[in-house]
């Protein structure tokens, strides 16, 4: 990784765009906070109330990241640990990122299968997909983010528009009372647990490298926190004004009944086939970013291009998401999938993080000596 040239590297910009739609593409999907305490008028708040929690539990990563912004997390986890547990660990974020692939994969295959091929076989779907995403990823980060700067921008530009397409339905009485039914325990909780599932930290300390100026680090980190909370807290809100809270808690793919709903007068309509597509957009992106980025966890602990890996990996997920999708519909076990997402998490964001951070402090000395 210390090899990246100068012509390998993306902008400030670029990575912003890439983790904010990121984030946006899961509150796109479906509404996590829906379904978690208190699940109520007070969803927006318990976004909000998240903003610092996720600060909190991404410090660890941000902090070493800073202090080793020419490695990977898999690198400085290697270099701080040493050979043996650093290895461990990389082995853990590899099948940490590689589960989000599967799970990013599985869902966008359920959708359109339920929503525009109900016909198509899994394996047709899935296999169209996963191909777009390993054009993608062989033609390597840099152009992963060329491609982001051109299409991110239209698929958030298509969220503003929706949003505001959606006022006539708009019944503003959903958010009253405002914190009456919620307890500041449950507010906490609810932001907390969501909070520790920003996973893009991950990600973004994988890109670390790749950055033109490292030291743009934490400057990268919240303005892309920033930004896709707020578009995620909006989406919150107008989902919830529109839908109303009780019919939002009982649908999987609550933007896209939101979208059904707009009309621009009386004869344009069809604006879920245009949430599809951008829908589809900013998930192909998500998924080749995993694809690459669990194949390039793959190249720091074998030693071997990332490229080798990008077929081999995706073939894997192919098998899985055919065995497990048509046995069980990955939605239907929303709430189960979340408890497991929710205990990596924890291990991947705080945990493992925290245990790197104090023993860098303990060997610190020795790692800036070149000793570690």
């Amino acid at each position: 990784m210390n090899n990246i040239g100068k012509k390998d590297r993306v902008s400030c910009y670029q990575v912003v765009l890439l983790i904010t739609v990121y984030e946006v593409m899961t509150r796109l999907t479906y509404l996590s906070v829906a379904s978690i305490p208190p699940a109520n008028q007070d969803m927006w708040i318990v976004s909000l109330t998240s903003i610092p929690y996720i600060i909190l539990f991404c410090s660890p990563l941000l902090y070493l990241g800073n202090r080793f912004n020419n490695l990977t997390l898999l690198g400085y986890a290697n270099r701080i640990m040493g050979r043996i547990l650093g290895k461990i660990i990389g082995i853990f974020y590899t099948i940490f990122l590689f589960i989000g692939l599967m799970l990013l994969l599985g869902v966008l295959v359920e959708i359109l299968n339920s929503s525009l091929f109900p016909e198509t076989p899994t394996y047709v779907t899935a296999s169209i997909m996963l191909i777009t995403c390993i054009y993608i990823s062989y033609g390597g980060f840099k152009n992963m983010a060329r491609l982001g700067e051109i299409t991110i921008p239209f698929v958030i530009i298509m969220i503003f528009l929706f949003i505001a397409l959606g006022y006539k339905n708009y019944d503003f009485k959903e958010l009253l009372p405002v914190l009456k039914d919620s307890t500041y325990k449950q507010i906490n909780a609810g932001a907390i647990n969501i909070g520790i599932r920003f996973s893009e930290i991950t990600i973004l300390a994988m890109m670390t490298p790749y950055l033109e100026v490292r030291e743009d680090l934490n400057r990268i980190f919240f303005r892309s926190l920033m930004y896709s909370m707020g578009i995620s807290i909006l989406i919150v809100v107008a989902v919830q004004l529109s839908l109303g809270i009780e019919f939002v808690k009982h649908i999987n793919f609550p933007f896209l009944t939101f979208t059904r709903l707009l009309a621009l007068g009386r004869d344009i309509q069809g604006f879920d086939s245009l949430y599809i597509i951008s829908w589809i957009m900013g998930n192909v992106i998500k998924i080749s970013g995993y694809l690459y980025f669990t194949t390039l966890a793959l190249e720091e602990i074998i030693g071997r291009r990332n490229q080798d890996f990008i077929i081999p990996v995706s073939v894997i997920a192919l098998i899985l998401i055919i065995l497990i999708k048509d046995r069980r519909p990955i939605l239907a076990a929303t709430r189960s999938m979340q408890r497991f997402m929710f205990i990596l998490s924890v291990i991947a964001i705080l945990i493992i993080p925290l245990i790197m951070l104090v023993a860098y402090f303990f060997r610190r000395n020795s790692l800036k000596q070149g000793k570690g």
